[in-house]
C-alpha cells in the first residue's frame, strides 16, 4: 500500500525534498590564500603580505601560519593562535636564505593538520616592486633567519573564546587537573555516606 502511494509522488519532487533535508549537512569549507600569490618575490629587510579567505562556516576558529620550503626541510613558525576574524597578516623578514621554492601553509594549532597552502613564491635580498603592500591595518610579525623548526613562534595571538585551561603550562596544568579530580573525589564520597 505504502509503495503504491509513493509511486504518486513524482520523483523530481521526491529528489528536491531530499536535497532539501541535506541541506543543513552542507558547509562551505574554502580557504584561499591570497597573498603570496605566484610569483610574488618577498625581499630581506621588508613587511611582505600574507592575506586570505575562508569560508565563515567551516568549524576551524584558530589556525597556526607556518613558511616552508620546498627543497630544504625546516619549518619557520610564523604565527600561532590566528583568529578566524583575521584576514591578513604582515610578515617582515630579515636574513632569510633567499630561494624561489617557499610557500606558506595554514595548519591545525593541535595537531598540524594542514588546511591550505600558498603558491610557491621567492625570497630576495632586493626588493621587487610587484610585490604587494602591506596591509596597515594588520599585525606584522618578524622572521630572521632560516628555517628552523625548535624554534617558537615569531607571535601567539590571544585566544579570545577559548577555555580558561589555555593559558596554563604543562605542570599547571597537570596540577589543575590532579586537583580537580581530588574535588570530586571527595565530593562524591562524601555524598555516598551521607
Amino acid at each position: 500500500m505504502q509503495h503504491r502511494l509513493l509511486s504518486l509522488v513524482p520523483t523530481g519532487l521526491l529528489s528536491l525534498l531530499l536535497a532539501w533535508c541535506l541541506v543543513p549537512l552542507a558547509k562551505a569549507d574554502y580557504w584561499n590564500i591570497t597573498e603570496p600569490a605566484q610569483g610574488v618575490v618577498w625581499a630581506n629587510g621588508q613587511a611582505n603580505l600574507i592575506s586570505w579567505a575562508k569560508a565563515l562556516d567551516d568549524g576551524v576558529s584558530q589556525f597556526d601560519i607556518e613558511l616552508q620550503r620546498l627543497s630544504t626541510s625546516g619549518l619557520s613558525y610564523v604565527a600561532h593562535l590566528v583568529p578566524d576574524s583575521m584576514s591578513s597578516i604582515n610578515v617582515y623578514i630579515q636574513d632569510v636564505p633567499t630561494g624561489d621554492d617557499y610557500y606558506v601553509m595554514f595548519v591545525n594549532y593541535t595537531h598540524g593538520l594542514l588546511y591550505t597552502a600558498s603558491n610557491t613564491f621567492t625570497i630576495s635580498d632586493s626588493a621587487d616592486a610587484s610585490a604587494p603592500s602591506p596591509d596597515a591595518s594588520a599585525p606584522t610579525v618578524t622572521i630572521s633567519g632560516a628555517p628552523n623548526p625548535t624554534a617558537q613562534f615569531a607571535t601567539t595571538f590571544a585566544s579570545a573564546g577559548t577555555r580558561a585551561w589555555a593559558g596554563l603550562d604543562g605542570a599547571a596544568l597537570q596540577i589543575a587537573m590532579i586537583t580537580g579530580a581530588l574535588l570530586v573525589s571527595v565530593l562524591c564520597g562524601a555524598f555516598s555516606v551521607l
